[in-house]
């Protein structure tokens, strides 16, 4: 071999090694966060009408209220009788977030569905939700509250929200 053979040979070599060692080593700063992960069902199209309707819940065209940070594909249903609205919502956001989060206030943990689920109240009131893990985030139901409104108190609109979520929880899918 010649001299400069040798010479790119051991660059070469050198350069791998270089690089390979450099996977081990951290890197300073703080981590980069991961892409959230791609949310494909949709409760507009994702819930049966017949179900819909079997919550009490209006069956007409649902109003599509889709949002991008954080990622979130949503419907907004009425009801008559009692009179309120219902947001119902597939987000990349985990229960984690949502017990980390100081925007919730966690009221209660249950199963619906036999899934893990949290009953919180936005912090300084005004809407509960109920929010059931579905891989890879969580399916959420929202009723607002006040003085103004059918459900005067975040017990009685906790309530409606866990009733509507374990009445449709047999349509739930496998993946969000």
């Amino acid at each position: 071999m010649t001299h400069d053979r040798k010479f790119l040979v051991s660059v070469c070599i050198f350069s791998a090694v270089f690089a390979l060692s450099g996977c081990n080593q951290e890197v300073a700063g703080p981590p980069v966060p991961q892409p959230k992960p791609e949310i494909m069902f949709h409760p507009c199209d994702g819930l049966p009408p017949d179900a819909i309707r079997a919550v009490g819940l209006d069956v007409r065209p649902p109003e599509r209220d889709d949002t991008d940070n954080p990622r979130a594909l949503g419907c907004g249903y009425l009801s008559n009788d009692p009179n309120y609205g219902i947001t119902v919502a597939a987000r990349t956001e985990t229960l984690d977030d949502i017990e980390s989060s100081d925007r919730f206030h966690v009221l209660s943990e249950t199963e619906i569905g036999g899934r893990r689920a949290l009953v919180s109240d936005f912090r300084g009131g005004s809407a509960c939700t109920v929010s059931v893990a579905i891989e890879p985030g969580i399916l959420e139901f929202m009723i607002g509250y006040s003085e103004l409104e059918d459900f005067t108190t975040v017990d009685a609109a906790c309530d409606q929200a866990t009733k509507v979520a374990t009445t449709l929880a047999p349509y739930f899918p496998d993946h969000l």
